[in-house]
């Protein structure tokens, strides 16, 4: 991320960064030994010496340049994870009390919830059909992903099918298990002893639910409540909700399902627009129409600047954009640059949205959610979207220099861009320490999947929680 000429590390251990900055550099970047910047998420300083490093640390023709962090934050109770072995075979809630010392009615209160996973045998074709079957009722191991991932719960007598299944839970480490089930001895256990709890979870009922037919439901989907399921929560994410608060559903069929299925994915602190379906065709038809752009979709977003109005076209780099992908920050960078040619926009990913309008608006103080707007300026901006990437919305307006408010994934690097980090030099370290101070949102932040368009089924979301976005008239 930074010019060849200057080197970096990072300790994890004592979270320092040290930037050696070699002093034949352009003379402009001593500058940087007269100035203390401030990083405002963490209030981290940035201190230089022209002094000479300590023998070990750097040449002595090397200046430092050291970064403090503020001390580490304790991790969440819900982070917590026991890895362990069944230490005798056994009935899985008395593994899961040894193990995680705790009484047997906490253990099957973890397994209901969905907090507990193994690494189990692959279940033989006569396991998966017997777990179908009313004649056999001492089925020993029961899969939750076969109810929530494979042909919807239904198990078809095809040899072909159930192989292919089998061959996918080998490629799988863990199964979460949610159900009676004895445990051999030596079985590789995984426990969430304080299981992450969503309380907008009891939010999301029949109030909220904003179309519904044959095929597909849409749902307003409140802040903070996730669209798939938490490791540690099965139950507490939008089609568990849905299915629990709202449903259960009847197919076109006649068949009655209790967990529609998710057609795309809100980020946890957006609220809004989110469709399901009640079969795999549904999902089918749906990741047609978004492949074919035929989804319309509209946001509302919350800035402390202008978004200037019309169409911004930018550029991610397609392997950041990967969902599911490690690596690299957490945030998506993107860059104001066209590819030079179209074999270099192969490795790029086009980014499109369109501001309709952005105009000043006051923000309701008696919001759910207790953000002061103070005495800043806010801004409602209208969106629609044009593409579908990951944190698409978040990463244009932040790279405009109008991040969207609370939102500390994209704060830290407003107006920053991939076009920084390529010129190098001050900049580039600059960046690269704010990418250090991004955080994902612990509140709702400024942006609602508004409306919704797709195959003649539109749907239209609440007022947002900041309010009804009045124009300010002062």
């Amino acid at each position: 991320l930074i010019k060849q000429s200057t080197s970096f590390s990072f300790s994890a251990k004592n979270h320092r960064m040290l930037y050696y900055m070699n002093d034949n550099e352009d003379n402009n970047n001593n500058d940087l030994t007269q100035r203390n910047f401030r990083r405002t998420s963490s209030q981290t300083q940035i201190y230089a010496s022209l002094s000479p490093p300590d023998e070990g640390e750097a040449s002595d023709n090397n200046y430092l340049v050291e970064v403090k962090d503020q001390q580490q934050q304790p991790k969440p109770k819900w982070m917590k994870c026991i890895n362990a072995v069944a230490p005798k075979t056994g009935s899985l809630n008395e593994v899961v009390s040894s193990l995680a010392n705790v009484s047997l009615e906490q253990a099957n209160l973890l397994i209901d919830i969905g907090a507990v996973w193994a690494k189990m045998d692959a279940p033989t074709k006569e396991d998966i059909m017997d777990q179908y079957s009313y004649k056999n009722a001492n089925v020993k191991v029961k899969y939750s992903d076969l109810a929530k991932g494979w042909k919807n719960g239904e198990v078809d007598d095809d040899e072909d099918d159930i192989e292919s299944y089998i061959e996918l839970m080998e490629s799988r480490r863990y199964s979460r298990i949610m159900s009676p089930s004895v445990i051999q001895q030596g079985t590789d256990v995984r426990i969430y002893p304080f299981p992450r709890r969503f309380t907008s979870a009891k939010d999301l009922d029949k109030t909220r639910l904003l179309h519904q037919d044959t095929t597909f439901l849409i749902v307003d989907k409140p802040p903070m409540l996730p669209c798939q399921p938490d490791a540690s929560n099965y139950f507490e994410n939008v089609p568990g909700c849905v299915g629990t608060n709202i449903g259960p559903f009847e197919t076109l069929s006649g068949k009655t399902i209790s967990r529609p299925l998710l057609c795309h994915r809100v980020d946890s602190c957006v609220g809004g627009c989110v469709v399901l379906s009640k079969d795999e065709n549904g999902q089918s038809v749906f990741t047609k129409l978004q492949r074919e752009r035929k989804v319309k979709k509209v946001y509302l977003a919350i800035t402390k600047n202008e978004v200037p109005v019309g169409m911004h076209v930018h550029w991610m780099w397609s392997e950041m954009n990967t969902r599911g992908g490690s690596g690299g920050p957490p945030c998506q960078l993107v860059s104001h640059i066209v590819p030079l040619n179209r074999k270099k926009a192969k490795s790029w990913t086009r980014c499109i949205l369109e501001v309709t309008e952005s105009v000043p608006i006051k923000i309701d103080k008696n919001n759910p959610y207790g953000y002061d707007p103070g005495d800043e300026q806010h801004y409602q901006s209208t969106i629609r979207l044009v593409t579908g990437r990951k944190h698409q919305v978040r990463a244009q307006l932040s790279s405009l220099g109008c991040p969207i408010v609370r939102d500390t994934l994209y704060e830290p690097i407003s107006r920053m861009t991939l076009d920084v980090l390529n010129s190098g030099g001050e900049g580039a370290m600059i960046m690269d320490m704010a990418i250090e101070q991004c955080r994902v949102p612990q509140m709702p932040i400024g942006l609602q999947a508004h409306a919704i368009l797709f195959g003649g089924v539109r749907a239209r979301a609440g007022t947002p929680w900041w309010g009804d976005g009045s124009k300010d008239t002062n």
